[in-house]
């Protein structure tokens, strides 16, 4: 789940206006109605994991290749269990919404109400993202 901590603008911008959920439709996310429904695929994104940490989420670049969207300052440990998941299944599910739709939650039951509720609201969005790395 990748929420910003505040309005995200575009580049140029100086309105303090959130486009967030707008550049992420605009690079292929879809919007997510039903937390069950896994969302499609993002072909050329990919989750970069290294020795068993979560390093960075890769975009394509304008001239090929890929390039971080979004990258970690030091690798993020993940728990034993996500790590096994996400390389059993070679994929990672990543909703995403805009600032203040989900805010932190202290518990796993009241994340998924709180994603559950900004997918209801139409402020979820979704994407498959391949397994990179180990």
């Amino acid at each position: 789940m990748v929420e910003p901590t505040g309005p995200v603008g575009r580049p140029g911008s100086i309105t303090g206006q959130d486009h967030f959920a707008e550049l992420l439709l605009e690079h292929g996310f879809d919007q997510v109605v039903d937390v069950d429904q896994p969302p499609a695929e993002l072909r050329g994104w990919s989750v970069l994991m290294a020795m068993g940490q979560l390093h960075a989420v890769l975009q394509p670049a304008p001239g090929g290749g890929t390039l971080a969207w979004w990258q970690a300052h030091q690798p993020l440990q993940v728990t034993d269990a996500w790590r096994a998941a996400a390389s059993n299944q070679g994929e990672v599910i990543m909703f995403a919404a805009p600032a203040g739709s989900v805010g932190r939650q202290p518990r796993e039951d009241l994340l998924r109400q709180a994603v559950d509720s900004a997918a209801r609201r139409g402020l979820l969005l979704g994407a498959v993202l391949p397994l990179a790395g180990t």
